[in-house]
Order: structure tokens, then C-alpha cells, then sequence
């Protein structure tokens, strides 16, 4: 009876119930006010409190089996089709020097993973969880707002080498506590907290990992992990300082565990995303290539590994073997869906626009949240001359984008990949607003400035479009084939911005 109750109470039956209670109680008085003074007969009172009567039982049963959605009405999904889901909230730092955010927030991330891992536990996304971070919202909103049925929280206080974890799981239709636990221990026994945190909550949604479960941390190494978690909160971000501080984190975990693989992928990526982002500095292309070198050294058959080769090939500008290597990483593991998108962008920047099509649109699918996929596929689908999926994956771009913006406010790239969708779709003073907002936000960020110049370029305002570019940094491959820089392609200036390009592809 008592789970009877709870899907009621899922269902919203309950609400309807009271609801349509209230509205009838004022539907009669009105009816019993109004309709003799307009010479309706006694019986017509009689006749709306019958039809109330019925029309109660109809209203319960069609709130059983509908909701009421932003996208209309739906219909309710049974729980045990769709199974157990949950969503992990960040867990706030509670040290008295307020100093650990970042390690808690790589925490989080790490209990994600390790959720997301199990089979039939559907995880709400990181992205979604950490849009509610630092934010007083009900527990019942949290869970509504993401469509799970359960919400882990908590929280870390950290002392030296000491470390205090709260943990507990919620059952967020019945705000009812299915477990909770308080960890007091040594930093070494950071594993064992994780493990046992994901142990619970299986216990309690009767769940198994399954045989598939691969080690969380990859090291022993407590000192290297906290690095590491340490660094995987700092790039939740991806500005150029927190990427420069993500890299010293990762850097500090492999040098007191070699063979830690995750922490040397992470390197990887951070030197990749700098090189590309930012500008081909030494000290990134080290990181990445090293990283490489290393991780097919002591994992040569892990997806992982041909993962972080194909960002330090990218990185160094072999786009060629950058594809090769996301492609074997994709053969391995299939759900590396980060690969997809980076698979794409090696074969963009070799002018395989059909292919990069296939895989933005892949990694488009794999992820809902990803919002960069389908705005970059549209400046594909414009070399490719397809009208049809311009604006299909440019109101996509849109859609993902204001999504995004609503947890991210200040999110640049949101605005500007935006923008450029907005004009695809010929929202024109829409998308402007919007580039000027990117701008406004990271006015000296350089891949701002060339998604600015893109966009100026092509509602011809070229000077403006070309001051753009010549404060951005960016590949000569790239620009090669981006077709929104086309009406720049005859300017002088351009040409300028091309020359000196040369010696950095």
C-alpha cells in the first residue's frame, strides 16, 4: 500500500485530487449565486454539482495516466519501464578556510561517474548537476526539474589529512531519508568512501555495479587522487586560468603515481584544449604529447590511452593521426562520447566535411546537453550546401544553448556558438545581441573573438569581422575550411591573418 501511495503522489493524483476539489467548491458557489438571479431554474445547480461529481474519478484517472509538461501533455512513464534514476547534488565545502571547493567538486564529479556506470541507474548529467550548485532550491524541485526519482547530497569538510563526508540519499517524491552516513576518517580512505557511498545506494535501489566495473581511481595514491579531483573540479569551467590550474593538478597526481592513466588523460586533454584555445605554447604541447607517450606506455590497449593521443596529435596540429587515434578510441569504448566530437573537428580540419558532419550529429545524439556539436555541424552542413539540416541542428544549437545559459548565465561560449546558430536561422538582431553579450562577458578570450569575427563576416561587416580575428588565435587548417570567414577571403588584412598562421599548423 505504501508504494500505492508514493506513485500517487508521483503521479501528482493527490494535487488533482485537491485541486479540483477547490474548483469545485467555487464553481457552485458561483453557480448557486448567479444563476437565479439570470432565471435559470434550481435544477441547473443540481445539474453542474452532478456533473462535478463525475467528473472528479475522471479527473483523478486522466492525472494517473498524463502529465502536464512544458512540451504539452505527456504521457506519465511507468516507473518500473523507465527504472531508478537519481541525481547527484554538489557537495558544498564545509572546512572552516573555505579552501577545498574544488576538491569537493571533483568529488561530486567522481560519484557521478562512478553512478553513472551502473547498469539500469538512469544519472542525471554533470551539467545538470552542478547547474544547481550553491543554489537554495527544494529537493522536489531539484528532482522534478531533471526527472529522477532520488537525489544524493551532502557534503565534505577537510582538515590536513583528515576528511569528514556526509552522504545521504533521498527519496524525493516522499522527501523520505533511505540512508545517510557520516565518514570521519584519514584522506587514504577516500576510496573506500566512494565505494561504500555507491554500495548503499545500490543496496538501497536494488541494484548491482554489474561485471563490468572497472577501478574508480585508477591509483592507490590518496596524495595523487586529491590532485586529481582537484584538478577535474577546476576544469569544469574551461577558462584559461582554470585549465592552466586543472594542468598543474594533473601534473602533481602523475608525478607521485606514474602510472595513475586517468590523471595522465585529463593532462592530455588540458594541454589539448590550451594549444587549441589559447595558443601553441611549449609547455602545452609538452603536457599533451607526454601524456600520449606515457599512457601508451603503461595502457596501450585502453580506449583512454588512443583518447589522449588523438588530443596531443591534435594539439601538436596532425590531424591526421588525431583521427586515426579518436577513431580506435571510439572502436575500444563506444560511450567515450567526448570522442565523437573531437573525431569530428580532426576531420574538419582536414576538409572531410562529410564525415565531421557524421560525427557532430553522433556526438549531437550521445549527449542532450551538448550544445557545441550542432552549432559547429551547421557551418559543415553550409559547405556541404544542406539546407535542410542548417536549420534543423541550428534550432537545435539554439534550444541546447538557452538551456544552457539558464544554469550558466555567464557562459561566453554558449552566446556566441549561439549566435552564430540565431543567424543561420535568421534571428539576426537576436544574434547580435548575443555576440555582443560573449564580449561583453570575455572580451579578451580569443576563441570569443574568432566565433565574433565568424559572425560579423557574414552580415558583411568586414572591418569590424577582421579586427576580430587578428585578436584571436586560431588554426590556419580551421579557417582554411570555415566557410563563415568566406567574404573575408579576398580582403588583404585576411590574407595578413593567414601569413601569419603559416608557421603554427
Amino acid at each position: 500500500m505504501s508504494q500505492f501511495l508514493k506513485e500517487l503522489a508521483r503521479r501528482k493524483v493527490f494535487k488533482v485530487a485537491i485541486a479540483y476539489l477547490i474548483g469545485a467548491w467555487v464553481v457552485i458557489q458561483l453557480a448557486e449565486t448567479i444563476f437565479p438571479n439570470i432565471g435559470l431554474p434550481d435544477t441547473a445547480v443540481t445539474l453542474v454539482i452532478g456533473l462535478i461529481i463525475v467528473g472528479f474519478p475522471l479527473a483523478l484517472i486522466l492525472s494517473w495516466v498524463f502529465d502536464i509538461t512544458r512540451e504539452g501533455i505527456t504521457r506519465t512513464s511507468d516507473i518500473k519501464e523507465r527504472g531508478p534514476s537519481i541525481a547527484v547534488i554538489p557537495f558544498p565545502d564545509m572546512s572552516a578556510e573555505q579552501d577545498q571547493e574544488h576538491f569537493c567538486d571533483g568529488l561530486t564529479e567522481e560519484l557521478l561517474n562512478v553512478l553513472t556506470c551502473i547498469p539500469d541507474l538512469r544519472v542525471a548529467s554533470r551539467t545538470s548537476s552542478f547547474s544547481v550548485k550553491g543554489k537554495q532550491i527544494a529537493l522536489k524541485d531539484v528532482a522534478e526539474k531533471f526527472d529522477v526519482q532520488h537525489i544524493l547530497e551532502g557534503s565534505v569538510r577537510k582538515a590536513g589529512n583528515r576528511i569528514r563526508v556526509t552522504a545521504q540519499l533521498i527519496e524525493a517524491a516522499t522527501d523520505a531519508h533511505l540512508w545517510s552516513e557520516t565518514y570521519d576518517r584519514e584522506l587514504d580512505d577516500i576510496f573506500a568512501i566512494q565505494d561504500d557511498i555507491s554500495a548503499r545506494i545500490l543496496e538501497k535501489l536494488k541494484l548491482d555495479f554489474g561485471p563490468d566495473r572497472t577501478s574508480a581511481s585508477d591509483t592507490d595514491n590518496a596524495k595523487a587522487y586529491e590532485f586529481y579531483l582537484r584538478g577535474r573540479g577546476y576544469i569544469i569551467s574551461k577558462s584559461p586560468r582554470d585549465v592552466e590550474l586543472a594542468a598543474e593538478m594533473f601534473h602533481k597526481a602523475v608525478e607521485l603515481d606514474p602510472g595513475f592513466v586517468r590523471a595522465w588523460v585529463n593532462l592530455a586533454e588540458t594541454g589539448a584544449i590550451y594549444a587549441v584555445f589559447y595558443g601553441k605554447q611549449d609547455q602545452w604541447l609538452k603536457y599533451s604529447a607526454a601524456a600520449g607517450d606515457k599512457l601508451m606506455e603503461i595502457a596501450p590497449d585502453r580506449a583512454e590511452s588512443f583518447l589522449a593521443c588523438g588530443f596531443s596529435m591534435m594539439a601538436a596540429g596532425d590531424f591526421e593521426a588525431s583521427e586515426r587515434n579518436f577513431l580506435r578510441a571510439v572502436e575500444l569504448d563506444s560511450t567515450l562520447d567526448i570522442a565523437y566530437h573531437y573525431l569530428a573537428r580532426s576531420q574538419q580540419h582536414q576538409g572531410k566535411m562529410q564525415s565531421a558532419a557524421e560525427n557532430y550529429v553522433n556526438a549531437t545524439n550521445r549527449n542532450p546537453e551538448d550544445f557545441e556539436s550542432p552549432s559547429i555541424v551547421t557551418t559543415v552542413f553550409e559547405r556541404l550546401g544542406d539546407e535542410n539540416n542548417i536549420q534543423k541542428y541550428s534550432r537545435i544549437s539554439v534550444d541546447r544553448s538557452e538551456s544552457n545559459l539558464r544554469n550558466y548565465p555567464d557562459n561566453q561560449r554558449a552566446y556566441y556558438l549561439g549566435a552564430g546558430s540565431l543567424q543561420s536561422l535568421g534571428e539576426m538582431e537576436r544574434g547580435r545581441e548575443w555576440i555582443e553579450k560573449a564580449l561583453a562577458l570575455n572580451p579578451d578570450d580569443t576563441a570569443t573573438q574568432y566565433n565574433a569575427a565568424c559572425f560579423y563576416a557574414k552580415i558583411n561587416e568586414l572591418d569590424l569581422a577582421l579586427d576580430c580575428l587578428e585578436g584571436s588565435i586560431f588554426s590556419l587548417t580551421w579557417i582554411r575550411n570555415d566557410p563563415d570567414l568566406d567574404a573575408l577571403r579576398d580582403h588583404p588584412r585576411f590574407q595578413a591573418v593567414l601569413d601569419s598562421l603559416k608557421n603554427q599548423d
